[in-house]
Order: structure tokens, then C-alpha cells, then sequence
């Protein structure tokens, strides 16, 4: 068994559980006769990044949620496959440029549709009171977060939406205190 199976079977068991499996338990998943063979197996997924060890537990490695990750793929005519990723990454590592800043909000509505965000998509938001225009934004409104394009007009502050069908915010003061943050990304699953 390679260490990227039984990596993956770790995986399925943590997010099944929420923690990783004893030793022993380790042993029986990944098809070991000896305690030393898993205990080898264990010790290359910690060397690798993929597992770490506090006291007496085994806990996820900065490299646990990895995934292959291949360069590029034609969505045109089809080209010869890769048998093997070129590199490893996680999303966080990939969207996330300042984690203790960063927040996750589910989008409600169609009226960013034109800008590639749908109803239900996640987008990764970087907290900040700064904005540019021309950015995708979460802004309070009233109480209530909405995801718009910043716009500005003469003095004025506008959100507007990537939607005709809806029309644009226009913001009397634009006040920083309801910038939520900056869209940096959007996740979807099909």
C-alpha cells in the first residue's frame, strides 16, 4: 500500500471520527501483519508533513489536506495525461493568505451571477475596512451582509450588483465600519 492510499484512508476516518486512529487501529487500516511495519508507515507520513505527533497522539500534519494538484488541463482538445501530479497543495494554502483574517460566508441570491458567484457558492473574504474600487466587497447594510461590486460616482459610494436585474446600493456615507471585508475567492461544488 502506498503512503498516498493510506494517507487517503486516514483522511476518511478523520473526518468520519474528527480524530486519527490509534496505532494499532493504523495497523489493521493500512493491511499490516507487524506493528513495526505500520509504525514505519506512521513515521514516513510524519517525516512527509502528513501527521505529527503531540504526546502520546498522532494529530494532522501541516501537509494532512494536500491533494495532488496537476499544473493544467486543455478545456479545449484533449492532451496526453500526466501519469503522476506535479506538485501538492491545499486550498487553504492556495486561498487563504492570511488566515487569522479570513472568513468564510455562504452567498445568498443571483445577483453577483455575472461575476461568477452563484447561490450557494462559499467566497473566502479578507477581512479588512480597506477596499479599492472595482472590488468585490461584503459590505453591512442595515444589518444585513451583502456581496456587491464597490463603485464610486462623483462623491458618492455605489455596491453594485453583477446582475442587471438588480439594481445598484447606493451608499449616503460610505462608512468603513460596514466593510465586512474583500472577496479573494469563491468556492463551489458542483
Amino acid at each position: 500500500m502506498t503512503y498516498e492510499s493510506q494517507l487517503q484512508k486516514l483522511r476518511i476516518h478523520y473526518r468520519k471520527y474528527g480524530n486519527l486512529p490509534t496505532y494499532d487501529r493504523m495497523r489493521e487500516i493500512f493491511g499490516c501483519k507487524s506493528k513495526s511495519t505500520a509504525y514505519y508507515a506512521i513515521n514516513r507520513l510524519i517525516a512527509a508533513g502528513f501527521l505529527q505527533r503531540r504526546k502520546q497522539k498522532l494529530i494532522p500534519g501541516p501537509k494532512f489536506d494536500e491533494m495532488s494538484f496537476f499544473n493544467s488541463v486543455r478545456a479545449g482538445f484533449p492532451s496526453p495525461a500526466e501519469e503522476e501530479a506535479n506538485d501538492r497543495m491545499s486550498l487553504d494554502q492556495y486561498l487563504v493568505d492570511q488566515p487569522n483574517s479570513t472568513i468564510f460566508i455562504r452567498v445568498k441570491g443571483d445577483s453577483m451571477k455575472g461575476a461568477g458567484i452563484l447561490n450557494g457558492d462559499i467566497v473566502v473574504v479578507q477581512r479588512s475596512s480597506d477596499a479599492h474600487l472595482g472590488q468585490t466587497v461584503v459590505v453591512n447594510v442595515e444589518g444585513d451582509y451583502t456581496v456587491k461590486i464597490l463603485r464610486k460616482q462623483g462623491n458618492r459610494f455605489f455596491l453594485d450588483p453583477a446582475n442587471p436585474e438588480y439594481p445598484s446600493l447606493p451608499l449616503e456615507d460610505f462608512v468603513t465600519s460596514g466593510m465586512v471585508g474583500v472577496v479573494k475567492g469563491v468556492v463551489r461544488r458542483l
